[in-house]
């Protein structure tokens, strides 16, 4: 059994619910040999508690997980993996984002979790809180691959793609037919390692794909802009709650469409059905078996949420009760639509249908009324800067004073967007984030997303004591969180303020003795005090806290590397590669290794490695075009040591190493040109004014 869950995928982006421009073979290939709902709706428009529905077969009213990020799935609330386990089944999952960490829970009855998201090189997120689905579909196919069960043992397999998330980048292979339509070709990309997963199956084993039943979903839709929203999580929506579902296998009949509407929680009750498996009493959802065989089946109402706004904007909650025709949405200014007349929901007939309204509201307050079981959890520093920097989980904002009328989510949305283009841009472009964060603020001064986002802006923009000065007013009023105070120590760090720096990270460690941050921060502050002793000991400390912290031993094996204890640096460096084979960096430093060891071949296949795996990797760019150069081979160097430029600092060494390369050519003006700039840059340096000098004649 294959379940693949698809992030941020709206249901009308497939080819299959009628959407010409898609580039989507594969899905639209299932729904033909399958079965396909017209109409299947999510819970809520958030990936962690989405898949807590879909994985659970209950409700957020039923599992208790209502946000991402502050919740894990409670041990008494039993998941399809349990549940597939329990019956004999070998059970592995492959997810693609932070929100399916196995922190909150989703790992539970699975033999095999993978949740091992890369470190990346994108400054405008935070380490590890994405794989790219190719990537993903590696992992998957290796288990597939790996030793073969015992003859007739069967497999519950899921597999989670996160690559419809914003931001919409898709791979330069279908960049360019979809320029104007990013996210439809980060679909596309899917739907290419959704092929590769099928055909394995296919492949490995003669039959095994005809022998597995397929379902392909989604745990929420994209707003696009429609309501005002560019992404999702705020509006219950369609548009962000209409998702696909397609099923295809043994016993599924080939190109039937049902028109019932299908819910989240109905996913596990349906697959259990088709594995023969009993379901759970305290299930909420049922099998959908009956109307995939085409028999008649009455629609059953969905329940939907959205707290996003409460937790982290201080605004009003929205919860929706929708029949397969009409979608009551609970929020300051009640609203009714008509799915059947008003698919877009843009005609809001509360007034028109008073007494329908009543009676989904009462229905709806009975619902919101029922006991929910606690699944709350402590949110650390990492865990919310993770999340956060996919545009989650912000830390909230103060208290709304109690009996306050709170903001109704349509009209905040207008400032959210404006947020989040401010929170996406604070480390890329830190002035427009500046502007628009302080425009929010002037209208809504108690959002303190804005303000923690405004000082990561102002520490991208070079300055640190604004950033300081905005965190230091936050913790005057008791807002700082344990993200906050690491960003804090790090700004004091970048203004040469060590023993404050020190001082507010060793107090943030205290205070939250599983969060390793502080100690990696700290660790920085002790190499530029030069007490590298005290350093290793702060990356060890983390290692105590996550074994194979990719950053603590990529620390300690730069500390090596320095020290020039080189075994102790290639120990570290080949273990982050164990970890994370395609770890540009870990490469690089490999290739470094080699180098001095003169092993020049091997160095030099280490750091094309590492250029192929993050072509934008300027620390690989560099080593290459210097190993390149170095060894006799200066037209191979020059466009590496011209790509390190683009993407990296200007750095003498980079100048430098250009304008050899140049020289070598015979290009003498791009050569000075080059030596010119490096000498500006650090005017300190004799020999290159001495060989500027004999270049120029001057």
């Amino acid at each position: 059994m294959l379940l693949v869950t698809i992030d941020t995928l709206r249901a009308d982006h497939l080819g299959c619910y009628g959407h010409a421009a898609a580039l989507t073979p594969t899905i639209d290939g299932l729904a033909a040999r399958g079965v396909r709902f017209a109409t299947a709706v999510a819970h809520v428009p958030l990936t962690g508690p989405s898949h807590a529905s879909l994985l659970t077969g209950r409700t957020p009213l039923g599992h208790g997980f209502r946000d991402n990020g502050g919740y894990a799935i409670p041990a008494g609330v039993k998941t399809a993996a349990e549940d597939f386990r329990q019956a004999g089944y070998r059970t592995a999952a492959f997810v693609s984002g932070f929100p399916l960490d196995r922190r909150f829970g989703f790992d539970r009855g699975f033999d095999t979790y993978d949740d091992h998201l890369p470190r990346g090189n994108d400054p405008r997120r935070t380490p590890y809180v994405e794989r790219l689905a190719d990537a993903t579909t590696d992992a998957a196919l290796r288990w597939l691959a790996g030793p073969a069960p015992p003859s007739g043992t069967p497999f519950f397999l899921w597999v989670h793609y996160y690559d419809p998330h914003a931001p919409y980048e898709p791979p330069a292979t279908l960049a360019g037919r979809f320029r104007t339509a990013p996210y439809d070709g980060e679909i596309a990309f899917v739907d290419v390692q959704l092929a590769r997963l099928l055909r394995a199956l296919d492949e490995g084993e003669p039959g095994r794909l005809g022998r597995t039943l397929v379902l392909v979903t989604a745990d929420h839709g994209e707003a696009l802009g429609e309501h005002g929203e560019d992404t999702h999580g705020l509006f219950v929506y369609d548009a962000t709650l209409r998702v696909p579902w397609i099923m295809a296998g043994p016993a599924v009949a080939a190109g039937r469409v049902s028109a019932t509407v299908a819910r989240g929680i109905d996913l596990l009750p349906t697959l259990l059905d088709y594995a023969g498996i009993a379901p759970r009493a305290e299930l909420e959802g049922r099998s959908l078996r009956p109307a995939a065989e085409g028999r008649g089946m009455s629609d059953a109402a969905a329940y939907a949420e959205s707290l996003y706004a409460e937790r982290e904007l201080g605004w009003a909650p929205l919860h929706a009760w929708r029949t397969a025709r009409f979608k009551l949405i609970d929020a300051p200014r009640p609203e009714l639509y008509d799915l059947e007349a008003d698919a877009a929901e843009k005609t809001n007939r509360v007034a028109q249908e008073a007494g329908l309204a009543g009676e989904l509201r009462r229905t709806l307050a009975a619902a919101v009324s029922r006991p929910v079981p606690s699944a709350a959890v402590a949110v650390d520093g990492e865990t919310a800067e993770r999340l956060a920097a996919l545009g989650y989980v912000s830390g909230g904002r103060g208290q709304t004073a109690s009996g306050a009328a709170r903001r109704d989510p349509k009209d905040g949305v207008r400032l959210l967007t404006r947020l989040n283009r401010g929170t996406s841009a604070a480390r890329t472009d830190p002035a427009l984030a500046i502007r628009e964060l302080r425009s929010v603020l002037a209208e809504d001064p108690g959002l303190l997303m804005a303000r923690r986002t405004l000082a990561v802006a102002y520490a991208a923009g070079g300055q640190h004591d604004l950033a300081v000065a905005e965190l230091r007013r936050l913790e005057k009023e008791g807002q700082l969180t344990a993200e906050d105070a690491v960003v804090l120590g790090d700004n004091l760090r970048f203004s040469g303020r060590l023993a404050e720096a020190a001082g507010v990270l060793e107090r943030t460690a205290r205070d939250n003795p599983r969060f390793p941050e502080p100690w990696l921060s700290l660790a920085e502050v002790r190499i530029e005090e030069r007490k590298n002793g005290d350093a290793a000991a702060a990356y060890e400390h983390v290692l105590s806290l996550a074994p194979d912290h990719l950053e603590a031993l990529r620390g300690l094996g730069d500390l090596a590397l320095l020290e020039g204890r080189l075994d102790a640096a290639e120990t570290r460096y080949s273990r982050i590669l164990e970890v994370e084979p395609g770890d540009a960096g870990a490469l690089s430093k490999l290739g470094v290794l080699r180098m001095r060891a003169g092993r020049a071949t091997e160095a030099i296949a280490l750091f094309r490695r590492a250029v192929e795996r993050e072509p934008g990797h300027g620390e690989a760019l560099l080593y290459l075009a210097g190993a390149l150069a170095s060894t006799g081979h200066p037209a191979e160097a020059l466009p590496f040591f011209e790509k390190a430029l683009a993407v990296g600092p200007r750095s003498s060494m980079a100048l430098n190493g250009l304008a050899l390369a140049k020289l070598a050519l015979g290009d003498r003006p791009g050569a000075a040109a080059a030596f010119g700039e490096s000498l500006r840059i650090d005017p300190k340096q004799p020999d290159v004014a001495r060989t500027l000098k004999e270049i120029t004649g001057s």
